[in-house]
């Protein structure tokens, strides 16, 4: 089992227009030994206007904020983001983040407990396809 993983190393999925952004699966059960209840993915949404769809997930997901700011859309109401904030999107919830910055916007995702297999394969296939992100 990896304890501890180098960002920079683990290898991306580059998501097209219009929700333009990278994701990086770093852990979850289907891809780490020993790793069960949960995933963490790192979504880095592109400078000015870079974006999620508008979306649901079937677990709990937990966000931190660590660059960018932008806009929190969940279900009808409208929340400002920035560095060091977290955020809450219970199961069946819809949200959507959105970046204004001229930043990237580098969001740490975690599904607890972890997403299911089909929700990560094609995570997965698409990050072994794909080069490492560099910044």
């Amino acid at each position: 089992m990896d304890y501890f993983k180098k960002i920079q190393e683990t290898a991306s999925k580059t998501v097209a227009e219009p929700n333009k952004r990278n994701l990086q699966v770093v852990y979850t059960p289907q891809n780490d030994e020993g790793v069960q209840d949960f995933t963490l993915l790192i979504s880095t949404l592109y400078p000015l206007n870079g974006q999620t769809d508008f979306h649901t997930h079937p677990v709990d997901e937990m966000i931190i904020i660590d660059s960018g700011k932008g806009e929190l859309i969940i279900e009808d109401q409208h929340y400002s983001l920035e560095p060091g904030m977290v955020l809450y999107a219970p199961a069946g919830v819809r949200h959507q983040c959105k970046n204004y910055a001229a930043e990237s916007m580098k969001m740490y995702c975690f599904y607890i407990p972890a997403l299911p297999d089909e929700g990560v394969e094609n995570m997965l296939e698409g990050a072994k396809e794909l080069s490492k992100i560099t910044e």
